[in-house]
């Protein structure tokens, strides 16, 4: 999606004009950009505060929103702490005219805080590092930008490493774990992922890849643009991924040659109509999201999620099916509420959470 069209639909969400088609296409941009989410924060809490006089809530706009580009962003912080305090403040506009152009300020202020400048006003990337590996433990998840400009999200217990000459054409990394990236178009250097069974080539595109290595499955979710994966157990195979398809590879054993069909699951994926996320990317935006998963799959996903072990003292309920969304939970309100959708008991024993 190109500038003017966020910058059209942020307005709009801002001034409560926002069609369900333009809605869906907004939540999608933000999928495919998660640092828009970062825009639609600021925009939300400017359309939840009351409404004041029209001189106050100019002036309080126009506080706001120079605040808002003085505050430095830390590291592993995209929206600081100082942010929403003076949000706070901030009086919501009854001009429809104010909030469409406070929609695409903040739009640019978002992009500052990501993309710092020099004292020139050039965007800046940060100077190409080799042989470098990145790794987020269980219970944490971070963001970087690549030296060839491409931008990556790691989900918890993940690993990728890329070695030198990733900025002279070679665009190649290895990845373990969870990862969601958003790849500068190269045409001329494939941009190509390794995992365990199998390879991911794009040119440039925004996609999901889970290829955990105790899970039973490798999978990947394409937003848009357009991948092509090569499975290493079949070399007759290629799959290529069209928008808004996922594909779900099963690793546990070796993949048949000409059983293509049989082996790997592909599907069309589309917002969850409860949650309006999708699952697939959902951990972006910090939200923990699973529908109608077995027990034992969920467990290994809060294992990640919060640094934690799973022991069943009662095999019964591992297989029974869950369904649930969790954003800025503790472990113990999730444990509560699986609890009562499944009926088991449960303890946790310092860094061990028991079920029987």
């Amino acid at each position: 999606m190109d500038q003017d069209r966020t910058d059209v639909l942020l307005a709009k969400y801002l001034a409560g004009e926002l069609s369900p088609e333009e809605n869906e296409e907004l939540e999608w941009a933000m999928l495919a950009n998660p640092a828009l989410r970062v825009t639609l924060q600021v925009l939300q809490r400017m359309r939840q505060l009351p409404a004041g006089s029209a001189k106050e809530e100019q002036e309080a706009m126009e506080r706001g929103l120079q605040r808002i580009t003085k505050e430095p962003v830390g590291e592993n912080d995209l929206m600081p702490d100082a942010l929403y305090q003076e949000q706070t403040k901030v009086k919501r506009l009854s001009s429809r005219r104010w909030m469409a152009a406070a929609a695409v300020l903040v739009l640019g202020v978002a992009g500052a805080m990501l993309y710092p400048r020099n004292k020139h006003g050039v965007a800046t990337t940060p100077a190409p590092i080799q042989d470098k590996e990145i790794t987020t433990r269980y219970g944490t998840r971070s963001f970087l930008e690549l030296p060839d400009g491409s931008k990556l999200w790691l989900n918890a217990g993940s690993k990728v490493r890329y070695a030198d000459g990733f900025t002279n054409g070679r665009r190649e990394l290895t990845l373990t774990g969870e990862a969601f990236f958003d790849v500068k178009h190269d045409p001329e250097h494939p941009f190509i992922i390794h995992t365990g069974k199998l390879d991911v080539k794009v040119l440039g595109t925004s996609f999901n890849v889970k290829a955990y290595p105790n899970d039973s499955t490798i999978e990947t979710t394409l937003i848009n643009g357009k991948v092509e994966i090569d499975l290493k157990d079949d070399r007759q195979s290629n799959i290529v991924l069209q928008p808004n398809e996922k594909v779900v590879i099963p690793v546990k054993r070796p993949l048949a040659v000409h059983t293509m069909e049989s082996e790997v699951l592909r599907h069309t994926v589309t917002p969850d109509p409860t949650y309006r996320t999708l699952i697939e990317t959902s951990w972006v935006e910090d939200k923990l999201v699973f529908r109608n998963e077995s027990f034992s799959d969920v467990t290994m996903r809060l294992e990640r999620w919060y640094n934690i072990h799973f022991s069943f003292e009662d095999q019964r309920f591992m297989q029974d099916k869950l369904t649930g969304y969790f954003k800025d939970q503790p472990i113990k309100n999730v444990m509560d509420a699986l609890q009562i959708s499944l009926g088991f008991h449960y303890r946790i024993d310092k860094d061990t959470i028991r079920i029987w």
